[in-house]
C-alpha cells in the first residue's frame, strides 16, 4: 500500500508538470490520465528499460534502412553499435532508447555525408626537450657532477649481495667508453639474489607430483587435497577429463595404509561426483536466453557457491596447525556427498542443449515439478521443499506474461514461451474470438506449456480474450481490481496449512486460486454486454422469425409473395425486389429490423441439364441474410447460419407444396364433375396423400425447430463466458442439422425428400391439363405433350404412354432407386413414384435410428408409417 500510495502521488507531480492539469480544473481529464499512466506504470515487467526490446528495435530499424535501399546508412550505423556493445557501460540500453525516441524519421531525414564523416581524434601533444627545460632548467647547480650509481643502488638491495660489490669505482658521465672492469661492477648491482627457501619449497613439490605419476605410495591427505581441488573444480594430477566429459582417476595410486580396492573405490566414486558436479559448472557458465533457465542458473550458482564453502571449510581443518584430526577420504566423502545431494539432483534436471530455448524452459519446469513430488512420494521432505522453492523461483518470470495477458490482454512480441499466439492482427472483427489468437499447441495435441498448468491454459486463455473483447468494445479494464489481483503461488502454498496433502495436490489448488484472483470479473461482464447491449436475445428472436418461421402468417406472406412471381416467368430472382418483399412481410415484427435483410439468388449451375437429371432445386437457391453486430458474429458464427438458412430452404419447400396444394382448390369443383372418371379418381386421391405428406413433415419440422430453439435458449441461460455460448450455438447447430436430416450421411434420404417435392410440380401439370379438359368438353388430345416437353425436357427420354398402363414389375425394380430416370408423367406413375419414395424414406429413417437411436427420426418413420398403412387398407 505504501508503494501505491508513493506512486500516485508521483503520478500526480507528473501531471502537473507535463500536462498542467490539476483535480481542480479539470477532474475528468486528469483522473483519465493518472488511470492511464498507472496502468503503463504497472504493466511494465522491466524495472529498467528492457535492453532486448531495444536491441530488437535496432535491428529492426538496420533492416528498415536495407528495406529502403538506403545500405550506407545501415553499413554506417550497424559497426557503431557493435563498438558500443563492446563497451562495457550499464546505462547504454537507456541511452539508446532516448535516441530512439528522439528519433524522427531518421532514414528521410538524415545526411548521410554527415553520417559517414568521422570525427578525427583530438591530437596528442608530443613531450619535446624545450618543454623538459622549461619544467626544469639545466642551469641548476650540481646537474652535471659524477654520479655514483653504485653506492646509490646499494642503498636498496639486499644484504645478501657480496663485499665486491661495494666500494668498486663507476664511470665517469664524461667518459666516452667503459673498460671491462666497470662492465662486470655495474651488471653485478643487478644480480638477484638465490632464495634458497623458497626454490626447495618448488623442488619438494616437484618430487610429490612425480610420486604420483608411478606406482608410489601417497598419503591420504595428499590425495584429500587433489580431491578437493578436483571437486573445486580446478586441473588436479589425479584426475582426468574423459572424452565424454567425465572424470576419472588418472593414474592407479597407492594410498598409504589403505588397500588397492578400497582406494580405486573411493576414488571412482570421487569421480562420478565430480563428473556430476562438472555437468552443473558447465551449465552455469553457458549462456541462455530464456528468462527460467536464467532464474535455474542463478539459483543452481547459489548452490555451488554453497558447496564450495564446505569444501573450503574442509579444507580449513587440514590446514589449520592445532587441528588433530585424522584425514579420512571415507569419512570426507560421506559429508560431501550429504552436502552436494541437492545438487547432484540438480545435475539430472538440465535439459538438452540441443533443444530450443522455450522447449528447454519448459523440459525444466517439467523435471522439477515431477522431482519434488518424487522426492516428497520416497520421503525426502527437506530435498522435495528446496527443489519446489527452486520450482517457484523458475515459475514466477513463467508467469509475468501470463498476468499481463490476463490482465491487460496483451502479449510480448519478443516472448516465444507464452502458449498464446497472435495470428493476425488485422483480422476481421467479426472473428476475432476464434482467429486473433490462437493457442500453441505440440504434436500430440496437448497445449505447449508445463504439464501442471495443462487444466487451467483454456482459462488463461479466455481471460486475455475477454479482456481483449471488451477493449475492442470499448470498456476498459478496472484498475481498482488489480491490487486484489497481486497475490503469488508461494504465498497461497504458504496459506494452504494442510501438510498431509501431497505437493502435486497443493500446487494445483495454488494454481487453481491464483487464475481465480487473476481472472477477475471481465468474463462475466463480457456475457452480460453481450446479452443485455450487443442485443444477443434480439437476434436469436430475429433468426426465430426469419428462418424458423415462428410467425407463420409473416413467412407465409413472403413466401407467397415469391411463389407468385417465380410462376410469371423470368425476372422474378431480381434481389431488389425480393428484398423489398420481405423486409415489407417481417416489417410488422418487433424483433426483426427489416433494414437488415437481404435476399438474394445464387445463380443457377451449368452443369446437370441432361435428359436424366432432377428438376433444378429453386428453393435452395434462395439465401437470406440478416446483418447482425460484428460483436454477437464471434458467437453467433456463420456456420450456424448457414443452418439456419438450410432450415428456411426446407421450410420453403413444405410451403410452396402448400401453395401449390392450395392453387388446385379454386378449381376443384371443376375437377368433382368428372369425380367417376378414373384418371380424376387417381388424380384426387395422389393430391390427398400429397396433402398428408405435407401436413405431417412440416408439423415434424415446426416441432423440431421449436425444440430446438428452446434448448438453445436453456442452454444460454446456464453459459457463464463466451466459450459457453459458443459451445451453446454448436449444440444448436448440431441438433439442427441432426432433427433435419441435413447430415451428409443422410444424403439418400435428402435426395428421396426433393423427389417427393418434386412431386408437387408433377401433381401441379397434371391438374392443370385435367381442368383444361373439363373445361374444354373435348376429348381430343391436348397440348400437354408440348408443355411437358418445353418445361421439363431434361427429366423425359421416351414419349409418354397411356395413362392407363402400368410399369412392368422388371422396370419398377430398375428404377426403384433413382427417380432421375423416370420417363412418365402419367397419375398411375406418380402415384407409384409416390409410394415408392414414402416406403424408401421409411426404411432409411429406420434403418438410421436404429443406428443412431435418434428418438426424432423414430417420431417421424411412425408418422409416416401411418401412411403406409393407410395406402394398404384402400
Amino acid at each position: 500500500m505504501a508503494h501505491a500510495a508513493k506512486l500516485g502521488a508521483l503520478t500526480d507531480d507528473l501531471i502537473n508538470a507535463i500536462a498542467a492539469s490539476t483535480p481542480r480544473k479539470d477532474a475528468r481529464q486528469f483522473r483519465h490520465s493518472k488511470d492511464s499512466a498507472l496502468r503503463t506504470f504497472k504493466s511494465q515487467q522491466h524495472v529498467r528499460v528492457n535492453q532486448f526490446e531495444i536491441d530488437a528495435r535496432l535491428e529492426g530499424l538496420l533492416e528498415k534502412f536495407h528495406v529502403l535501399n538506403n545500405e550506407p546508412l545501415a553499413d554506417a550505423l550497424k559497426p557503431r553499435l557493435d563498438e558500443l556493445a563492446a563497451i562495457p557501460n550499464k546505462w547504454r540500453p537507456e541511452t539508446l532508447a532516448l535516441l530512439l525516441a528522439l528519433s524522427d524519421r531518421p532514414a528521410e531525414k538524415t545526411d548521410i555525408n554527415k553520417a559517414l564523416e568521422v570525427i578525427p581524434d583530438e591530437p596528442v601533444e608530443q613531450l619535446t626537450w624545450a618543454d623538459i627545460i622549461a619544467d626544469d632548467p639545466l642551469t641548476e647547480e650540481g646537474i652535471w657532477d659524477d654520479v655514483d650509481i653504485e653506492s646509490d643502488y646499494s642503498e636498496h638491495c639486499a644484504p645478501s649481495l657480496s663485499d665486491e660489490s661495494v666500494g668498486e669505482p663507476t664511470t665517469s658521465t664524461h667518459s666516452s667508453s667503459l673498460d671491462a672492469q666497470d662492465v662486470v661492477s655495474f651488471a653485478r648491482a643487478f644480480v638477484v639474489p638465490k632464495d634458497s627457501q623458497a626454490l626447495n619449497k618448488v623442488k619438494d613439490l616437484r618430487d610429490r607430483m612425480t610420486g604420483m605419476h608411478s606406482d608410489s605410495e601417497v598419503t591420504e591427505l595428499q590425495a584429500a587435497r587433489q580431491v578437493l581441488a578436483m571437486l573445486h573444480g580446478t586441473p588436479t594430477d589425479l584426475f582426468s577429463h574423459g572424452s565424454s566429459d567425465r572424470i576419472r582417476a588418472k593414474y592407479s595410486c597407492r594410498i598409504q595404509n589403505v588397500a588397492p580396492s578400497t582406494s580405486d573405490r573411493v576414488l571412482q566414486e570421487f569421480a562420478l561426483l565430480g563428473s556430476q558436479i562438472m555437468i552443473v559448472r558447465q551449465f552455469v557458465a553457458s549462456s541462455q536466453q530464456s528468462v527460467v533457465l536464467q532464474s535455474f542458473q542463478a539459483a543452481v550458482q547459489a548452490r555451488l557457491h554453497e558447496l564450495g564453502k564446505v569444501l573450503s571449510k574442509i579444507e580449513q581443518g587440514f590446514l589449520q596447525p592445532h587441528n588433530s584430526a585424522v584425514v579420512s577420504l571415507i569419512s570426507m566423502h560421506a559429508e560431501i556427498d550429504r552436502t552436494s545431494a541437492p545438487l547432484v539432483h540438480l545435475a539430472s534436471l538440465i535439459p538438452d542443449n540441443s533443444l530450443r530455448h522455450n522447449v528447454q524452459a519448459l523440459q525444466l519446469l517439467n523435471r522439477l515439478f515431477e522431482q519434488a513430488c518424487s522426492l516428497q512420494l520416497i520421503g525426502e521432505d527437506d530435498e522435495s521443499a528446496s527443489v519446489s522453492r527452486l520450482l517457484l523461483d523458475c515459475l514466477s518470470p513463467y508467469l509475468r506474461p501470463v498476468k499481463l495477458w490476463m490482465i491487460d490482454g496483451k502479449l510480448i512480441a519478443s516472448n516465444e514461451l507464452f502458449f498464446v499466439r497472435s495470428d493476425d492482427q488485422h483480422s476481421d472483427r467479426g472473428s476475432i474470438w476464434h482467429s486473433r489468437y490462437t493457442l500453441l499447441k505440440n504434436a500430440d495435441g496437448s497445449i505447449f506449456a508445463p504439464s501442471f498448468m495443462q487444466s487451467i491454459t483454456e482459462r488463461i486463455f479466455r481471460a486475455g480474450k475477454s479482456v481483449m473483447f471488451l477493449e475492442a468494445l470499448g470498456r476498459k479494464p478496472d484498475v481498482s481490481e488489480r491490487s486484489a489481483r497481486s497475490l503469488t503461488i508461494s504465498q497461497i502454498m504458504q496459506s494452504i496449512d494442510n501438510t498431509l496433502l501431497p505437493f502435486s495436490e497443493v500446487f494445483t489448488i495454488a494454481l487453481t486460486q491464483w487464475a481465480d484472483a487473476l481472472e477477475g470479473s471481465e468474463i462475466t461482464t463480457l456475457r452480460k454486454v453481450l446479452v443485455s447491449q450487443c442485443g444477443l436475445q434480439t437476434a436469436i428472436e430475429a433468426i426465430n422469425h426469419l428462418y424458423f418461421a415462428a410467425n407463420g402468417a409473416c413467412f407465409q406472406d413472403f413466401a407467397y409473395a415469391v411463389f407468385q412471381r417465380m410462376d410469371r416467368g423470368n425476372g422474378w430472382d431480381d434481389r431488389f425486389l425480393l428484398t423489398e418483399l420481405a423486409q415489407t412481410a417481417f416489417k410488422a415484427i418487433k424483433a426483426v429490423d427489416s433494414d437488415h435483410i437481404t435476399v438474394r439468388v445464387k445463380p443457377r449451375s451449368d452443369h446437370g441439364h441432361g435428359a436424366h437429371q432432377r428438376r433444378p432445386d429453386v428453393m435452395g437457391r434462395i439465401i437470406l441474410d440478416y446483418s447482425i453486430t460484428w460483436a454477437l458474429q464471434n458467437v453467433l458464427t456463420r456456420a450456424t447460419l448457414a443452418a439456419c438458412q438450410e432450415a428456411l430452404t426446407i421450410l420453403l419447400r413444405l410451403y410452396r407444396a402448400q401453395y401449390l396444394l392450395n392453387q388446385q382448390e379454386w378449381t376443384l369443383n371443376i375437377i368433382s364433375d368428372r369425380s367417376n372418371e378414373r384418371r380424376v379418381k387417381e388424380l384426387m386421391a395422389l393430391r390427398q396423400r400429397l396433402s398428408w405428406f405435407a401436413t405431417t413433415f412440416r408439423g415434424y419440422v415446426c416441432e423440431m425447430l421449436s425444440v430446438v430453439m428452446k434448448q438453445l435458449n436453456t442452454d444460454l441461460e446456464a453459459t457463464a463466458d463466451v466459450d459457453g455460448m459458443v459451445a451453446a450455438f454448436d449444440t444448436f447447430q448440431s441438433n439442427l442439422i441432426s432433427k433435419l436430416l441435413l447430415h451428409e450421411d443422410l444424403a439418400p434420404i435428402r435426395g428421396s425428400l426433393l423427389a417427393m417435392f418434386d412431386l408437387y410440380e408433377d401433381l401441379a401439370l397434371e391438374w392443370r391439363d385435367a381442368v383444361k379438359q373439363v373445361s374444354n368438353h373435348t376429348s381430343r388430345p391436348t397440348p400437354r405433350q408440348l408443355v411437358i416437353q418445353q418445361n421439363y425436357s431434361a427429366r423425359r427420354s421416351r414419349p409418354e404412354i397411356d395413362d392407363t398402363a402400368d410399369l412392368s414389375e422388371g422396370e419398377e425394380e430398375a428404377n426403384s432407386g433413382q427417380y432421375d430416370q423416370r420417363s412418365v408423367l402419367s397419375v398411375p406413375s406418380l402415384s407409384k413414384e409416390y409410394n415408392r419414395q414414402l416406403s424408401f424414406l421409411l426404411a432409411g429413417l429406420r434403418s438410421v435410428s436404429r443406428i443412431e437411436g435418434e428418438p426424432a427420426w423414430i417420431m417421424l418413420s411412425e408418422r409416416l408409417q401411418w401412411g403406409i398403412t393407410a395406402t394398404e387398407r384402400r
